[in-house]
């Protein structure tokens, strides 16, 4: 007996953008957003029960702590390839992006800027946080990435049975990485050489998203 088959696929890829400011003279990387999105799709096939080829698959557990430490080091390789110092982890930061990426995943925006207006220096700011390095007659207050992940790149159903195609830890990071250093906007701040720490801060909303907010100072 055959069983019929649905597909749809999930968007795959991740939403990126950045912003950066100086004190002294205003710098404003320009803004973007890319993606890689898979297309949606509906298709129905004869599927044999006994094939097999539909397993369910275990939901991966996600440690955020070593999600968060395992961006930071794949940051820190793309710097030392381009022969820069790698960042520090600041933990300060890193509270300020967790705030950043919780509050788009909780009212379910994506942006720089809260619905409020709020940018980045606010946030800084709020916390208490103060970034100003001097560079000749330039200080440097900050510089912010924003990314969006998911933790499954699709989802198949079967006989009405959802069987999903989730990603690794690992493979959320690396790509998350990735998509930053595609983009050639992002990854000039991310090989800025005059910071010298950078927070990450990942949040997991109950659709599947993963929020990323990547600060610097």
């Amino acid at each position: 007996m055959a069983l019929p088959m649905n597909t749809f696929n999930r968007p795959v890829a991740y939403r990126i953008m950045l912003i950066g400011t100086l004190l002294s003279a205003v710098l404003i990387f320009p803004s973007c957003q890319t993606s890689q999105t898979a297309h949606s799709s509906y298709r129905s096939k004869q599927v044999l029960p006994s094939s097999g080829k539909y397993q369910k698959k275990k939901k991966p557990r996600i440690n955020i702590a070593k999600l968060e430490a395992q961006i930071h080091t794949l940051i820190n390789r793309e710097r030392k390839r381009k022969g820069l110092k790698p960042l520090a982890w600041n933990a300060a930061l890193s509270r300020i992006a967790r705030t950043h990426s919780r509050d788009m995943a909780r009212r379910t925006y994506f942006s720089h800027y809260s619905p409020e207006s709020h940018d980045f220096l606010w946030r800084y700011e709020r916390a208490g946080f103060s970034c100003g390095i001097r560079i000749g007659n330039t200080i440097y207050t900050g510089a912010e990435n924003i990314l969006q992940n998911n933790l499954f790149d699709s989802v198949t159903k079967v006989n009405g049975v959802p069987y999903h195609d989730w990603n690794s830890q690992k493979k959320i990071a690396e790509t998350s990485v990735r998509g930053w250093m595609k983009s050639p906007s992002h990854r000039k701040n991310i090989l800025i050489p005059h910071w010298r720490s950078e927070g990450i801060g990942v949040v997991i909303a109950p659709d599947g998203k993963v929020y990323i907010t990547q600060n610097f100072c």
